[in-house]
């Protein structure tokens, strides 16, 4: 055992947990105790504020839009650098490392995400047969298996055609290879199946609910707690189009943490002091990651939300002046963009002297999943009182985005508009969170959209990503086939695509 652990740490280059690992010898150091694998795993199996997951996500979906302006006259790199994701080329990986992205390593998802499994593995793998009490234990294994389950289902999710895809079924989609275990070995991984990757995601959530619902202790928020593994499975669940599962674990967390932030009366957006995503604000669940996930070179300076999300907010929703501003004529010669996100801030510590990380899982998500599954309840049941369950938890949530003299309670209505309403208020609710608007995109049938390109001020070029378009499947980086011949690309364009 001793031997495996040391490759195991070893592989995973463990610098960091020297302070903690017990020396044997002069040559060998290897963790003993519960809590040291704990270390192993918050040290390795969490994303920290220098890990990138997928950063040019945020260029993909129809929440961003490209700007120009005299602002950007003599900063071309800042549009064209990233380009080659916001035209979902097929080749954008190549070229935006080519061009220069200052993100230009950290486009690889796939080794990002298997990187952390690895660290999860660690813990698994030792944790029964380290010294620590039950309860550490548990713990331990209830964050790692929670972890394992998401990061499988963000690559699935990035790398494979969605679950509910109409074209096949998941039995028979290529997925993604399922690593289980913290030992090397010379044989190379094939992609499991869709369905594969899935069982296997609800099986670690189950385990994970299992082992965290021991001793529902109140975790720090970097770490991932009871709630958190049920907000997950909602998620998840939703994906699968599950829905009596989806509403079960939404309940749960609603139970644990129903609290939402309060717009009204917020005031000026400060993220410092009243951040959106964050430990300060109510609705946090887990925090984590890093800021810049979320500005690849080019965002915020020329890109920036889209006019076809802004025009969706009502215009008395109080997120519309928090989530973000809009910038006023006379800002234009200084800003490109029409608008400017402000649900996070891009300083590293706040003014509370907290570390600023880039993502957070939040309990209106709860409410907007549990929501959405009532809603398909109501469509393909016909079951009134489940379209009532969808709008209580919808205008529970709406109700704290509006001063009360503007709330208007939704109510019921057919169910495919209620289920449009439901898509647009989440699209309103998580833009340019984790991911949450493209990979909804893939599972609502991938439809068509558009991107409008600027490269120089005056031209404007448009991309358009075709409905079930290959490019919804992003390409696994050619770094990762060349390691493994056993791997199939996914399919992709045949040569770049050209604006219209």
């Amino acid at each position: 055992m001793r031997n495996s652990i040391i490759i195991a740490v070893l592989a995973l280059g463990l610098v960091s947990c020297k302070k903690f690992l017990a020396e044997q010898s002069q040559t060998d150091v290897i963790p003993k105790t519960a809590k040291d694998f704990g270390e192993i795993l918050y040290t390795n199996g969490y994303p920290t504020t220098f890990t990138f997951l997928q950063p040019y996500l945020t260029l993909m979906d129809d929440d961003v839009e490209c700007y120009n302006g005299p602002s950007l006259s003599d900063q071309l790199a800042v549009i064209t650098t990233n380009a080659g994701a916001f035209q979902w080329q097929p080749d954008f990986i190549d070229v935006c490392t080519r061009a220069g992205s200052v993100e230009k390593m950290n486009f690889n998802s796939w080794r990002a995400y298997y990187q952390l499994i690895l660290g999860t593995n660690v813990a698994l793998q030792y944790l029964d047969n380290s010294n620590g009490t039950a309860a550490e234990k548990a713990m331990y294994k209830g964050e790692a298996f929670t972890l394992r389950a998401f990061y499988n289902f963000m690559l699935v999710n990035i790398y494979a055609k969605p679950y509910n895809d109409s074209t096949t079924t998941p039995d028979q989609s290529p997925g993604i290879p399922l690593k289980l275990d913290a030992d090397l070995t010379d044989q190379l991984p094939v992609r499991n199946t869709v369905k594969e990757v899935y069982a296997q995601i609800t099986a670690d959530l189950d385990s994970a609910i299992y082992y965290l619902g021991k001793n529902k202790t109140e975790q720090k928020l970097f770490r991932i707690s009871h709630v958190a593994a049920h907000l997950l499975a909602s998620r998840v669940y939703l994906y699968m189009e599950q829905w009596d599962k989806v509403i079960e674990h939404a309940d749960y967390v609603l139970a644990y943490h129903p609290q939402l932030m309060n717009l009204q009366n917020w005031g000026y957006p400060d993220v410092s002091t009243k951040p959106i995503l964050g430990i300060g604000n109510v609705e946090s669940i887990w925090y984590y990651g890093t800021v810049a996930e979320k500005t690849p070179m080019g965002a915020t300076g020329a890109y920036s939300i889209s006019h076809d999300l802004a025009n969706t907010y009502e215009s008395n929703d109080l997120r519309n002046g928090i989530y973000f501003l809009n910038v006023p004529p006379e800002w234009k010669p200084y800003f490109a963009t029409d608008f400017m996100l402000s649900k996070f801030t891009l300083e590293a510590i706040n003014a509370a002297g907290q570390v600023n990380m880039g993502s957070s899982w939040r309990s209106s998500e709860a409410y907007l999943n549990r929501a959405e599954a009532y809603i398909q309840l109501y469509k393909t049941k016909g079951d009134a009182t489940a379209a009532q369950q969808a709008l209580t938890s919808l205008n529970t949530l709406r109700q704290y985005r509006f001063d009360p003299a503007n709330f208007v309670p939704w109510t019921i209505r057919p169910a495919a508009e209620l289920l449009q309403m439901c898509r647009d208020e989440r699209r309103r609710e998580l833009c340019w969170e984790g991911a949450h608007r493209w990979m909804d995109l893939r599972r609502y049938g991938m439809p068509a959209i558009k991107h409008y390109y600027q490269p120089i001020q005056g031209m404007i070029q448009t991309f358009t990503l075709q409905k079930h378009d290959p490019q919804y499947v992003i390409p696994i980086p050619n770094e990762v086939l060349l390691r493994n011949l056993k791997l199939s690309q996914n399919p992709q364009l045949g040569s770049l695509r050209q604006p219209e």
